[in-house]
Order: structure tokens, then C-alpha cells, then sequence
């Protein structure tokens, strides 16, 4: 039997819908952000603080405004994790044992091994103390690096090689300093002690959880989702035998592309809600580039390591969502001493004309975009 076909317009409706943002402002407690965290089955972290921390934007485009401090209670708690995904990600607790074979072997980074092989008095000590003290950052570790950006001091090194391996847990942020602990005192025994599933169970488990996650993905795309060892080739099996047994389907896209994956037994989506929302250049949505711009049209240019003068379109630059469409791009920037989120620059993306109706809707979504991050203020301009 041939395989269905989706038009190019519809799998751009149903991947934006399914992403579930929200285009009116509301709160969300801590059960809101750890039941999306286990939605999306990953949220990307970064330190970057030019706006808003990533995952937070993240999160509040789709659940809303939330108390900080909530994601380092649920670490505390056992209630989500942190570990390297598609980067350094939030999972949900119940996804540990699915990374417990590449904390079993050389971790994310093999070269986090040396760290432990050049400072085993070092990895003595710092176990040591955890075990005594309780939770603690690299600060609380003597200790300097080198002058490279991650040419960090031994204590650091270390203690992300004991993290990348499972011996450490994160047990919180201090400011956005990783907390460490020893495992079993982070993450719930119920987890702990479940049947650990082999490399192949847990690479098919990643598999269906790519997809539920995101909607629909390419093979290619499902790999990229986890970054995953051997990429494509390591998901291709495991891939056709879901769709053998149904829990999932696989697509073709009417513009002749690689076709696609989708659950098996979930309808695909329609609504897009009209509003706009301004997305984090880490979502979910963008992470696998080549899709963004074969199904959205946009190529998703991130900026923030490259010389002023060579930038296109700005330092921290959000995409603004309309509809099912990227029609803009806008560089932002968060005064926290005067309360206000400032537009630096709004750039409408090809084919798309200025209009009172899209000034109106990146207005929303920037004001929406402030009270989540606690601004009280916006300063914009669509240009």
C-alpha cells in the first residue's frame, strides 16, 4: 500500500499547532512546567540572559508566566532532570533510565573522561565533599582554569564528568550555576531502581518520543531532536520497525521531499491559533534547521558569536510567530534597571508587507513576552 501523502501547507499547520503555543497571557504553577517539560520531552538551556533565560521563553510561550525558581524546585525535587539532549536540556524524571546507557558509557562528551584520568585526587574530593555538604556548585571548589571560554578550573571539569557519567545529579541553580548532588539523593528511587532498558529498547523509546513530541520529523530530524550517536543510521531501523507495528505512520510530503513520521494513532492538527507569539532561538520548533526551512520557509540564523559588524539582523534575535508563519524577526533586549523590553530592530521576513493588524500582534506578543519575564514596560517599533 502507497504511503499517504500531506501537503507541504498542512505539515507546516500541524507541526506549528502541535507545538501548543499560546497567543493570550496567562500563569502557570510548577505542575503547568513540569507537564510541558514531559510534553516537548526536552527543554534547551542556555546562559545567555540578553532577554530572558531560553527555557524559560520556552516555556511561558506555550504554558505562560511562571514563578522563577520553579525549574531549579522541580531538579530539587526529582520531579524533572537536566542532561545532554538535543544540548543540556530539562526532561521529565520518568526519561532517566532512557539515558542511562550513554551515562553508562563515555557520557555526551568523551573527553570529559580525561578530567577524571588528570585529576583523580581532584574526583576524590569533590565526592567527598558532596557526600558531607550536600548540593554544591563549582564555586564552592578552589581552583582556575586556563584563558580558552571552556577551559575550565579541575573542580569544574570534574564535576561535569561526574554529572555526563550519572554519578552526579543536578539538584537545582544557584543564579544559573548547576547544583550537584549524588544521584541517589536527586532522582527518585522508583527511577532509580526500574528495569534499565538495553541500548536498543531506550534508542526506540527516543524514537517515539521525538516524534509525540514534535508532531512530525524527518528520520534525519529525529536524530537531530537528541542528538544522537551514529544519527540517522541509528535511528533507521528502529524507525521502520514502529511504523511495521503502527505506533507510527510515515508521510510523503507533496513536495518531494524525505517524507515524513507521525504518531500512529494521533490525528493531525489543523487550528493554528491567529495570534502571534515570540519564540526563544532555541525552541523546539527550530532545532532541526533544514525542516524550518523546507516546511516553515525560514532560514533560522543565530548571530550571537559573530562580530557586530557581520550581523544581519542583531545580537539575540527571536523569531515572531503569526499563525502558522515566521513573519518576522526581532532583536531584543531586557533592561532590568528600567523595567522595559526594548525592540531593537523588527525585520519582516520576505513577502511580508508592514500593517496596522502586525504591528498590533507583535505588540501583543512583546508585551505578553515582558510580563513573563517580569518587565514592566515595552519599547517597539515594527519598522
Amino acid at each position: 500500500m502507497p504511503e499517504p501523502t500531506i501537503s507541504i501547507a498542512a505539515l507546516r499547520r500541524h507541526v506549528v499547532a502541535h507545538q501548543g503555543y499560546t497567543t493570550r497571557f496567562r500563569r502557570a504553577g510548577a505542575d503547568a512546567v513540569e507537564a510541558e517539560i514531559r510534553r516537548l520531552s526536552c527543554v534547551q538551556l542556555d546562559s545567555i540572559s540578553t532577554v530572558e533565560r531560553s527555557h524559560r521563553i520556552t516555556l511561558s510561550s506555550r504554558i505562560g508566566a511562571y514563578p522563577r525558581g520553579t525549574v531549579s524546585e522541580l531538579l530539587g525535587r526529582g520531579r524533572v532532570f537536566e542532561y545532554w539532549a538535543h544540548e543540556a536540556c530539562l526532561l521529565s524524571v520518568d526519561d532517566f533510565r532512557l539515558f542511562r546507557w550513554r551515562m553508562r558509557g563515555r557520557g555526551h562528551w568523551g573527553s570529559h573522561e580525561r578530567a577524571l584520568d588528570d585529576h583523580p585526587e581532584v574526583a576524590e574530593h569533590v565526592l567527598d565533599e558532596i557526600r558531607a555538604r550536600g548540593p554544591l556548585g563549582s564555586r564552592d571548589f578552589a581552583g582556575e582554569g586556563g584563558e580558552g571560554m571552556w577551559d575550565w578550573k579541575p573542580a569544574k571539569r570534574v564535576l561535569d564528568s561526574l554529572w555526563d557519567r550519572g554519578e552526579l545529579a543536578i539538584a537545582g541553580r544557584q543564579g544559573f550555576q548547576r547544583l550537584y548532588d549524588l544521584t541517589e539523593r536527586v532522582i527518585p528511587r522508583r527511577v532509580l531502581e526500574a528495569p534499565e532498558p538495553t541500548r536498543e529498547e531506550a534508542l526506540r523509546a527516543l524514537v517515539i518520543r521525538a516524534v509525540e513530541a514534535r508532531g512530525a520529523l524527518t528520520e534525519s530530524g529525529i536524530a537531530e531532536h537528541y542528538r544522537l550517536p551514529g544519527r540517522t543510521a541509528a535511528v533507521r531501523g528502529h524507525v521502520q520497525a514502529l511504523v511495521a507495528d503502527g505506533s507510527l505512520r510515515r508521510l510523503r510530503v507533496d513536495d518531494g521531499g524525505a517524507p515524513v513520521l507521525v504518531p500512529g494513532d494521533l490525528p493531525l492538527s489543523e487550528s493554528v491559533p491567529p495570534g502571534a507569539t515570540l519564540l526563544s532561538p532555541f525552541d523546539n520548533l527550530l532545532w532541526d534547521r533544514p525542516f524550518a526551512r523546507r516546511v516553515l520557509g525560514f532560514d533560522h540564523l543565530m548571530e550571537i558569536y559573530k562580530p557586530v559588524g557581520q550581523r544581519v539582523y542583531g545580537y539575540y534575535v527571536l523569531p515572531l510567530l503569526r499563525g502558522d508563519r515566521i513573519v518576522a524577526r526581532v532583536d531584543l533586549k531586557a533592561d532590568r534597571q528600567a523595567g522595559v523590553l526594548r525592540a531593537l530592530a523588527f525585520h519582516r521576513e520576505q513577502g511580508v508587507r508592514a500593517s496596522a493588524a502586525l504591528a498590533d500582534a507583535f505588540e501583543s506578543a512583546l508585551k505578553r513576552l515582558a510580563r513573563a519575564a517580569g518587565l514592566e514596560r515595552t519599547q517597539a517599533g515594527t519598522g
